[in-house]
């Protein structure tokens, strides 16, 4: 064989090695993310996520693939590599022959000049996701980003941003919670399609609205067309702050009372329709008459803040507060519920509200539509203090959260959930503690049912056979482990519901249980028991087809332009709506029409094919016909909290009895509404105390 036949049997060996190597590793699913293969994907869709990567700074690829910047122009050029060149294999012997063969046919042209790829002209940068990594400055070619629209910078080290971020005049979203910052950055103040502003958990002491950084002339430029002059751009050029902006969430900083002055002076106040205080040191009663716009308010976890005053109808959450409400136009009495505690729960002193250990991706959606980015399924962890010590790892509770299905948000576990971890089960070195998880998951309308119960099995199956390999390549969680056949499925209200649906055994056909059979076939020794909060469960009661105009606990009622934007089923799905925005009013909505449950199975495909095809019912998912058709089998047992104050969801008499009936069924009857474990003082004893007992 000659020289040339030996080395071309050598590359075909070598591509069929790659080739089986790339098919091994695409078996298990899709390959771990880079900061390389998403700044690739960001030249084609416009969407950047770098979320979680551990990075201590924005790659200079950003900058150079994205923007055509060279390199050498950076204001910040990374560490040059080392200088150390390989050494040259000897050409005494075929195979070091070979080898140089081989790398220059691979990386030299004809003349012996490595061959760089192309600069070719990318889509424009309209989304950015940087957050959960270790950033620390942003460097200020990132106003050259002037398309940009959402921005999401939380959990990294960030004490300030450049004068350039003045330039991103399209921004209608940005995320700085968790970061180092002591004062609002001045060059956010006078962005003028902001919309949405997350500055929580900082360090911010005051408000500081009296230099803002105007926009650049190349920043103004941006988009105008070359017959646009500097004189005409500037007479453009923002003046006022925010002028969009109407969610703005300032929780858990150092602020005082001082920060509602500073808002109102600075004209933002009135604007804003949600606004977060909580965990700050503001006292006193607290002046928001002027707030005309206002729909929902957190003041929580402020023991000094003794009152409120604020225009009738705003949502006023105030646990953990020294509460005394004046609201014009509410009844006296009306206030005073308001005012109270859960019943049987006293108030006390204010409990911790635990933030999660991390939060990791369970599953990746494609893009819906050409202007759409893929969707990223999350969940929150919540860790115990301390590694397992048993070796077996800890047993895990999964909450799903509730909104109909419609809306909220993995953020919306409840405290005593989210203080579960730290509660330990027996004493000494060999004590057990629970972790918790919380995710989110697609939404209806967009998404029909049974995409939602889809999302529900990618998370069992995620945190069964990838969540322990995930922790052990982590920095800071190495040490964990989790027991992935001892898992508790939970939830409130449509969360509820998932958890029931999910961990239910389903007999009949595939049409008499509408397509789904629950998660007992694939992981059924893993669900070791159940415990709904006031679910949602079934979807057929009349309860769900009475037109309720306005909702008894809103005072009045949702307009059809509020949640329009959010009813085409053809739109891409959302996976959390927070709490006071539009979207966060459908469910209300969805009562005062009578919508539910056709709102979930408005866009849902057939199932099967042929004559064999059927569309799935709202008798067939419902949770008492699934109950009945089960003809001896026995479930897990339940542990399932019923509120007699309730009239947020259909009564849940006949689901109790059905439970009771086909399996080991605790029901705790409270005389407590919908949500009522959302105070950080309640801590659920005796679930607690269930749990202990069902799941360890």
């Amino acid at each position: 064989m000659s020289l040339r036949d030996q080395i071309a049997a050598r590359r075909a060996a070598t591509t069929k090695q790659s080739a089986g190597r790339l098919g091994a590793s695409g078996a298990g699913g899709a390959d771990e993310p880079t900061a390389e293969s998403a700044i690739r994907k960001a030249a084609r869709s416009g969407k950047l996520d770098l979320a979680s990567l551990h990075l201590d700074r924005l790659p200079a690829q950003v900058y150079t693939d994205l923007l055509g910047v060279p390199l050498d122009s950076l204001s910040r050029p990374p560490s040059p590599p080392s200088d150390q060149s390989p050494a040259l294999p000897s050409l005494g012997n075929f195979d070091s022959a070979l080898s140089l063969a081989e790398a220059s046919d691979r990386g030299f042209g004809a003349n012996g000049v490595r061959r760089e790829p192309a600069w070719t002209e990318p889509e424009e940068l309209t989304n950015l996701r940087a957050c959960d990594n270790a950033i620390s400055e942003i460097e200020r070619e990132i106003g050259g980003f002037g398309g940009l629209k959402s921005v999401d910078l939380s959990k990294n080290r960030i004490a300030t941003l450049p004068d350039s971020f003045a330039d991103l005049l399209r921004i209608t979203s940005l995320d700085l919670s968790h970061n180092a910052l002591s004062a609002v950055p001045p060059s956010i103040l006078l962005v003028p399609a902001l919309q949405i502003l997350n500055l929580s958990n900082n360090a911010l002491e005051s408000l500081s609205f009296t230099s803002p950084v105007p926009p650049s002339d190349e920043g103004m430029s941006y988009g105008a067309g070359f017959l646009s002059t500097s004189f005409s751009r500037s007479s453009k050029a923002p003046t006022s702050i925010w002028p969009a902006l109407v969610s703005l969430n300032l929780g858990n900083n150092r602020l005082t009372n001082a920060a509602i002055d500073e808002l109102r002076a600075a004209g933002v106040l009135p604007r804003i329709r949600s606004l977060n205080l909580q965990g700050n040191a503001l006292r006193g009663e607290l002046d928001l008459d002027d707030a005309v716009e206002l729909v929902t308010l957190n003041v929580e976890n402020m023991r000094g803040v003794t009152g409120v005053k604020c225009r009738a109808g705003v949502e006023v959450k105030h646990a953990g507060t020294s509460w005394g409400l004046a609201v014009p136009g509410l009844d006296a009495a009306v206030a005073a519920a308001a005012a109270t505690s859960s019943p049987g729960e006293p108030a006390g002193p204010a409990l911790p509200v635990p933030e999660p250990s991390t939060t990791i991706v369970y599953r990746t959606l494609p893009a819906a539509s050409f202007h759409a980015e893929p969707l990223a399924l999350k969940f929150d962890l919540y860790l115990p203090p301390k590694p397992a010590a048993n070796g077996q790892g800890h047993p895990m509770v999964i909450w799903w959260h509730g909104g109909g299905l419609l809306q909220g948000r993995k953020e919306n576990l409840p405290p005593h959930f989210r203080r579960l971890p730290t509660h330990a089960y027996g004493s000494g070195d060999m004590a057990e503690h629970v972790a918790v998880i919380s995710p989110n998951y697609r939404l209806a309308p967009q998404a029909p049912v049974l995409d939602i119960l889809s999302d529900s099995s990618a998370l069992i199956t995620f945190v069964r056979t990838r969540l322990n390999d995930h922790l052990a390549h982590s920095k800071e969680h190495s040490a964990y482990k989790l027991d992935v056949d001892r898992i508790c499925l939970s939830g409130g209200s449509a969360g509820g519901y998932l958890a029931l649906i999910a961990g239910l055994p389903a007999a009949g056909t595939d049409e008499a249980v509408g397509g789904y059979r629950g998660e007992l076939d694939a992981h059924g020794g893993a669900i070791r028991c159940l415990a709904p909060f006031y679910p949602i469960s079934d979807l057929t009661h009349a309860y769900w087809a009475t037109k309720t105009d306005p909702v008894p606990w809103w005072p009045n009622s949702i307009a059809h332009e509020t949640v329009r934007p959010f009813l085409n089923p053809r739109d891409p799905p959302s996976d959390s709506a927070v709490w006071g925005e539009p979207r966060s009013m459908l469910y209300m909505y969805m009562l005062q029409h009578a919508l539910f449950p056709s709102l979930l199975f408005q866009a849902q495909k057939l199932v099967g094919h042929g004559l064999d095809a059927f569309r799935p019912t709202p008798e067939s998912l419902s949770i008492p016909q699934r109950l009945r058709g089960l003809k001896g089998e026995r479930h897990v047992p339940v542990y399932m909290v019923v509120g007699s104050l309730d009239d947020k969801v259909q009564p849940l008499g006949e689901t109790a009895e059905l439970l009771e009936k086909t399996g080991e069924t605790k029901v705790d009857w409270l005389d407590v509404d919908h949500g009522f474990d959302e105070e950080p003082h309640v801590e659920c004893e005796s679930f607690r105390t269930w749990l202990g007992e069902h799941l360890l």
